[in-house]
């Protein structure tokens, strides 16, 4: 019977572990403490193994652990957010070429918006956008209704839509477009 639940274990760690991991530093921005956040959820699931069932829904419990334990983190951790990993600012905004100069510009405006939202809004964001998960598996991962999750992600885009229209220019916005159709017919 041990054997058993350690293999199963063992198998949803290795299934999901990068994908929280993921989760977690973009709800904490830190590498480091999202790490920590994952093992101290997967360290309370294998505490709590033998009342719960390793089935289908235990990617929900996964995710909703550690999206909650990332908030509590965050609400008990009120700290500067370092942006990629770490490095200066002036490293990531410095640029070769005009084009990827704007793409990146772009890449770290929308990630600093997205850091600026709320925390639960910035949750519901990336399990959405990142994670793609349909608004009804937010609301139930997080005990939400779907009305909150829909109000939330209205405030999420209004703020970016806000925060990026000045680098949303038709000449930029033409080519994402036409590099994400170039993409879609090789795949």
């Amino acid at each position: 019977m041990q054997e058993n639940a350690y293999s199963e274990f063992e198998s949803l760690f290795k299934q999901h572990h990068k994908g929280l991991c993921d989760l977690a530093f973009n709800i904490v921005r830190d590498p480091d403490a999202a790490k920590d956040i994952v093992q101290e959820v997967f360290l309370k699931l294998w505490k709590n193994r033998e009342s719960v069932a390793f089935e289908k829904q235990i990617k929900h419990y996964l995710f909703k652990a550690t999206a909650h334990t990332s908030l509590n983190y965050l609400r008990f951790n009120k700290r500067l957010v370092r942006f990629d990993n770490g490095a200066p600012l002036q490293e990531l905004v410095a640029h070769t070429d005009s084009e990827g100069a704007g793409y990146k510009e772009l890449e770290l405006r929308a990630r600093q918006a997205i850091d600026r939202l709320p925390p639960k809004c910035k949750t519901i964001y990336l399990l959405s956008r990142h994670e793609g998960m349909k608004y009804s598996e937010i609301a139930e991962t997080l005990d939400l209704s779907i009305k909150t999750v829909e109000n939330q992600m209205g405030i999420a885009l209004q703020k970016l839509r806000d925060e990026l229209k000045p680098f949303l220019t038709i000449e930029f916005l033409t080519i994402i477009l036409l590099t994400w159709f170039a993409l879609s017919l090789l795949f």
